[in-house]
């Protein structure tokens, strides 16, 4: 696990209260008469084997879970709220099947934990979650949400960065957040991601950029768009090095003292 997930997913996970499924109410006692259950912050990485769970109910639930048994909801969301991923996956699906709007807040928060304990899949089904909207996030709950998905993006997940880029853009349900956007293009690109590159060179030339960009961060910037692995964003990252070089862009470029910044602190804010 990154020192990027080692940080945050206790934080990610203690913003986890949930109301149980109206039908679940009826039989599932234990997830609703003492109210919600917090996760234990703190806990060292995720879930690799059931023998990592805290205790002989949490490995004996994980493993009827694995052996394809349904199991109640309480001990779904206890091995979530531990850090399997695959209960996280697998209850914000349940969640999500209820098409209760009260549920479809906690389903976007499991989503996001399974993503962020490697669960591949369960990206997508966050993003059209928060793409589908219909449901309030209360602001702990999206700032987590907000979180995992930069981080996700940050580790090179395409579908989390094109995704959080679109929420800053339509500002759903972040908020209209042009600069955050920007941020994130930038970080990518300075990772050497040739899309956000070639975005901030454009926008940069363009004049449209919410930040200066100067003629020295474009060429560090095309050299990353000629890494790329499709041609054509090859051979535009050559002719707009050619424009450069004849001065077609000094109107629209920052003067060189005016760097787009690296530094870590400045690029969080």
């Amino acid at each position: 696990m990154s020192l990027i997930r080692a940080l945050i997913l206790p934080a990610l996970l203690a913003a986890l209260p949930i109301v149980a499924p109206t039908h679940a109410r009826s039989h599932d006692t234990a997830a609703t008469s003492s109210g919600p259950r917090e996760p234990t912050p703190g806990f060292d990485n995720r879930v690799l084997q059931t023998r990592d769970l805290p205790s002989a109910e949490l490995q004996d639930a994980r493993r009827q879970m694995l052996a394809g048994d349904t199991i109640p909801w309480a001990d779904m969301r206890a091995l979530a709220d531990s850090g399997d991923g695959l209960a996280a996956l697998r209850f914000a699906q349940r969640l999500e099947a209820e098409a209760d709007p009260a549920l479809l807040s906690d389903a976007a928060l499991y989503y996001a934990t399974a993503a962020f304990t490697n669960r591949g899949s369960a990206v997508g089904p966050l993003v059209r979650l928060l793409q589908r909207g219909g449901f309030d996030l209360a602001p702990r709950r999206r700032d987590h949400i907000e979180i995992a998905l930069r981080a996700l993006a940050l580790e090179g997940d395409r579908r989390a960065a094109d995704a959080l880029v679109g929420f800053y853009t339509s500002g759903r349900p972040f908020g209209v957040q042009p600069g955050k956007a920007f941020d994130l293009r930038r970080e990518l690109a300075l990772a050497g991601d040739p899309d956000a590159a070639l975005t901030i060179i454009m926008e940069a030339v363009s004049g449209v950029a919410p930040e200066p960009v100067d003629r020295n961060r474009v060429i560090e910037l095309l050299d990353v768009v000629a890494t790329s692995d499709h041609v054509g964003q090859r051979a535009t990252a050559e002719n707009l090095r050619q424009m450069l070089e004849n001065g077609g862009f000094d109107d629209a470029l920052a003067a060189d003292d005016a760097v787009l910044s690296t530094n870590p602190e400045e690029v969080s804010q």
